[in-house]
């Protein structure tokens, strides 16, 4: 299964439906470990070793999806008839899913089961193309 994370109002859900429209199947988010220890309660060292023992213990591969365009993340929070405290924070837990990202990296924790997409300044379209190219690299 590939699974799409990101913060809120990154386009993950958007992105998903138009894939599905071309036969591409992907999970939106792994809210038991992912989006579950992507909070500021956690530290990155954390995060990190948890998403490693994920990553080695499932066939998953796992996709962040990252806008640091934080005028573009707070535009489109707005537009939600319903707005919740995570979601008037996405800016910052988009930085937490870089840094986490950059430093799983660095630390040569990723198993090639986890990758980043930085969709910054793209459109919904465009974002969608750059997350099919990938998957279709990685199937």
């Amino acid at each position: 299964m590939i699974i799409l994370e990101g913060t809120d109002a990154v386009g993950k859900t958007t992105t998903i439906k138009l894939l599905e429209k071309e036969g591409i199947i992907l999970k939106d988010r792994s809210k038991d470990i992912i989006s579950k220890y992507m909070l500021e309660d956690y530290s990155i060292d954390f995060r990190a070793k948890r998403y490693y023992e994920y990553l080695k213990e499932n066939d998953d591969i796992v996709i962040f999806l990252i806008n640091n365009d934080k005028e573009e993340l707070d535009r489109r929070v707005k537009q939600r008839k319903i707005i919740n405290e995570f979601d008037l924070k996405a800016y910052e837990y988009n930085l937490m899913y870089k840094e986490t990202f950059e430093y799983m990296k660095e630390k040569n924790m990723l198993l090639d089961k986890l990758y980043m997409i930085d969709v910054t300044n793209l459109d919904i379209k465009s974002q969608k193309e750059k997350v099919k190219e990938m998957i279709l690299c990685l199937v």
